[in-house]
């Protein structure tokens, strides 16, 4: 029935989320730290950076959560990408990093942030797409050294429903514990990654 569901949400994505586009592009050179995670019902995706963006110093923040309700009635799409203040990143390496995120501190001119929710018992189901409100992401990451890599050259194109990400990454990587809640949620997970950006890119098109 889930792979139903899926189906359902990537065709109907396209025509139930705002027409229109939302486009961002990081340049990512620093400090990094994200976390993946996925269970039968949901999915999630962090990443935080320090970079630069229009030539100034920057943090930038990419959070896509996907979610069906226990009974398949419903699911919820939660976005967050943009520029968050400098401060909400903290850690001089990467042993220990941390992000501190007050969603309300966000700037709507350098931040895009909704919450969908799509209801499956409708007779056409439609996303609807509000603010997301108020919360907070917490989250601290501790250098492991389980596993290290160094990405010379990487290229990837992910598409989910009006969402494409377009990245482009060198880096210095290494595995990572990570804890704390991501707008009320608890998240832990032992196969989280820090390192280091180097002229890296990021690119968030939301059509």
């Amino acid at each position: 029935m889930k792979k139903l569901l899926l189906i359902a949400v990537v065709a109907l994505l396209p025509m139930a989320l705002m027409a229109q586009t939302t486009h961002f592009k990081f340049t990512n050179d620093g400090a990094f730290a994200s976390i993946s995670d996925s269970t039968d019902n949901s999915s999630l995706n962090l990443q935080v950076s320090r970079g630069s963006t229009g030539g100034a110093t920057s943090t930038n923040l990419l959070f896509i959560s996907f979610s069906f309700a226990a009974d398949f009635s419903s699911a919820t799409l939660v976005e967050i990408v943009g520029t968050i203040p400098n401060s909400a990143f903290s850690g001089d390496n990467t042993r220990n990093l941390a992000l501190s995120l007050d969603t309300s501190t966000l700037d709507p001119t350098a931040t895009f942030s909704e919450i969908c929710t799509l209801d499956f018992t409708q007779v056409d189901p439609f996303f609807t797409c509000t603010a997301l409100p108020s919360g907070t992401i917490q989250l601290s990451f501790h250098e492991n050294d389980i596993q290290r890599n160094r990405i010379l050259a990487f290229e990837q194109f992910s598409t989910s429903g009006p969402v494409t990400i377009h990245s482009h990454q060198r880096a210095d990587t290494g595995s990572a514990n990570a804890q704390g809640t991501i707008l009320g949620t608890s998240v832990s997970s032992a196969n989280a990654q820090v390192g280091v950006n180097h002229l890296s890119t990021l690119e968030f098109i939301h059509n």
